[in-house]
C-alpha cells in the first residue's frame, strides 16, 4: 500500500470516527447503530434516554440546571440531545419567571435581590428542586450523561479499529473495515 492510499485510508477512519462519536453524543445508540450494531444501539437507547428522563421525572423541569449545580450539569450534558432540550425547556420556564418578577416587582436593587424573587416563584410555583427528590435526580441523569459518554468513546475506538457488526472478530455478521 502507497503511503498516499495509507494516508487516505487514516483520514477517512478518522473522520468516520468523529462521526460515529458525534452521533453516538447526540442521540444515545447512534453511533453503535452507525457501526452497524442494531442490539448494542437499542440497548444504550433505551438504558440511557429511561435512566435520563426518569431523573427528570422524579426531579422535574430544574433538574439539568447550571445554576445551582454546574458539576452535574456538566455530566448531563453528556445525554446529548436529551440534556440540551430539558436545559432549553428550563431555561425557557427560568425567562418566564424572571418576567414574572419584573412586571411584579420593577428594577429590583441587585441581582442578588432578583435572584430570590426568582427563586420565591419557581417554589412558590411548585417547581423548584428540593430533597430528597434533588439527588436521585441529579444522580440518574448525571449518571445517564456519564454512561453515555463511556459509549462515545467506546464508538470512537471500534470505529478507528475498523470493527463493523455485532459480536467479536470471526463471528457471523461480524465484519471489519478493508485493510483492518
Amino acid at each position: 500500500m502507497s503511503k498516499a492510499a495509507a494516508k487516505s485510508e487514516a483520514t477517512e477512519r478518522f473522520l468516520g470516527a468523529l462521526q460515529a462519536g458525534l452521533l453516538a453524543w447526540l442521540i444515545p445508540g447512534a453511533g453503535h447503530w452507525y457501526l452497524r450494531r442494531p442490539v448494542r444501539a437499542v440497548i444504550l437507547f433505551v438504558t440511557i434516554h429511561g435512566l435520563f428522563w426518569a431523573g427528570v421525572a422524579i426531579g422535574g423541569i430544574f433538574t439539568v440546571n447550571p445554576r445551582h449545580e454546574a458539576w452535574w450539569c456538566r455530566a448531563q450534558m453528556g445525554t446529548g440531545a436529551s440534556g440540551l432540550f430539558s436545559y432549553g425547556r428550563q431555561l425557557i420556564v427560568y425567562r418566564h419567571f424572571e418576567k414574572q418578577v419584573a412586571s411584579e416587582f420593577g428594577q429590583l436593587k441587585t441581582s442578588e435581590m432578583r435572584e430570590d424573587r426568582i427563586e420565591m416563584a419557581i417554589a412558590n410555583d411548585g417547581l423548584a428542586l428540593v430533597p430528597p427528590a434533588r439527588d436521585p435526580a441529579y444522580v440518574f441523569t448525571g449518571v445517564a450523561g456519564m454512561l453515555n459518554i463511556m459509549c462515545v468513546f467506546d464508538v470512537i475506538i471500534l470505529s478507528l479499529m475498523g470493527r463493523l457488526g455485532e459480536g467479536p472478530a470471526g463471528w457471523p455478521g461480524h465484519e471489519r473495515r478493508e485493510g483492518s
